[in-house]
């Protein structure tokens, strides 16, 4: 678990159990079998942006410790006491929706909407990070980059990850992302979900 600050605003980044993996390849399958394309609503240049079907109280079970620790590191890094949340709760909107990303497709850069936004990396084929780029100081076959500001000298707006299967990020839903194309013929598997309506009660520590 880490919570990362290249350029101000936090980046929460871990990996999900193996546990919830199986559970988030299940729902992706039974997405694929009876397809809700919401691509319409979305920014992705991905043809298959589809509503994932999870319980949403198994769903929420899961993804609750991550969102936790990532409100207590950061109320941290603000200056306040180290602090234990009780009776924590939140809604997911409308999410979370899955994408299956294949060559050439691509998310521009854009924000989500609620508090926090998640991207979980369900399936990452090693070929991807294995890519060659045309020489360039900058290359990003299939990387996500996170961006705030503007560049300057010495230091530059973008953080970018190189995807790997099993990764969670957390973020600010304002902070701008994009997701960058890859060549290689296969299927990238993601799911993302905005949080909304964070509440909680501080126990300190």
């Amino acid at each position: 678990m880490v919570v990362k600050y290249p350029f101000g605003p936090p980046i929460y980044e871990d990996e999900i159990t193996d546990e919830f993996r199986q559970i988030l390849l299940s729902a992706c399958s039974q997405s694929k079998k009876n397809p809700s394309n919401i691509g319409g609503e979305l920014a992705g240049n991905i043809e298959d942006q589809l509503e994932l079907p999870v319980d949403p109280r198994q769903f929420i079970e899961h993804i609750n410790p991550y969102i936790e620790y990532y409100l207590q590191e950061t109320l941290a890094m603000d200056g306040v006491t180290k602090t234990h949340l009780k009776k924590l709760c939140f809604n997911l909107g409308g999410g979370p929706w899955v994408n299956f990303q294949r060559k050439h497709e691509f998310n521009p850069v854009h924000i989500h909407s609620g508090e926090l936004s998640c991207v979980i990396m369900i399936d990452v084929p090693e070929v991807i990070a294995e890519e060659k780029s045309p020489k360039s100081n900058m290359p990003c076959p299939g990387k996500l980059e996170f961006i705030h500001g503007t560049d300057g000298y010495n230091y530059q707006a973008g953080y970018k990850v190189k995807p790997k299967t099993g990764q969670i990020y957390l973020f600010p839903a304002t902070l701008r992302h994009t997701v960058y194309p890859f060549t290689s013929d296969v299927e990238r598997i993601t799911m993302s979900f905005n949080v909304y309506d964070i509440q909680y009660e501080e126990e300190l520590l």
